[in-house]
């Protein structure tokens, strides 16, 4: 399996339609406006088994007022200005990736303070998270519709 690092930029618009496509089909995502948020990303991370796109990932560049939502709903508004990144977008049509996802998104952060949210209940996130240096801030909370609980992840530096 190889890894690409690469800004939206250079990407072709095959590979963003790719991005765009699997993101949906991981139905973790509002998919409003999904592709221009794909493109204000900082990096996508592709995962490519011969000439198959498998699996896909980003270093996300969040708007501040998600940012600040999220670092409150998790009780830690004190650590909102230490983060610039946040890893997203992640899914893979296949088992076995998630350790090659976390490497390039690690990567591609260039040492950058990132975080991360994800269901309490995403064991895999759970164990991969702190597994590559993020570990849960502050407390679990709702999400927008009251259904399920996240949590907030960091590299704290």
């Amino acid at each position: 399996m190889k890894t690409i690092i690469k800004s939206p930029t250079d990407c072709t618009d095959n590979e963003i339609d790719t991005f765009v496509r699997m993101t949906e089909e991981g139905g973790q995502v509002r998919t409003y406006q999904l592709r221009s948020k794909i493109l204000r990303a900082q990096k996508l991370v592709f995962i490519y088994d011969n000439e198959s796109c498998v699996a896909i990932a980003a270093l996300k560049t969040p708007a501040d007022s998600y940012k600040a939502k999220v670092f409150n709903a998790a009780d830690v508004q004190d650590k909102l200005t230490s983060y610039h990144f946040e890893i997203g977008y992640i899914y893979a049509t296949v088992s076995g990736v998630g350790n090659q996802l976390m490497e390039g998104v690690i990567e591609a952060s260039e040492e950058s303070a990132i975080f991360a949210t994800t269901r309490d209940s995403n064991a895999v996130m759970q164990h991969l998270l702190p597994k590559f240096g993020l570990n849960k801030l502050g407390k679990s909370y709702k999400n927008d519709s009251g259904k399920y609980l996240l949590g907030l992840f960091g590299n704290e530096t």
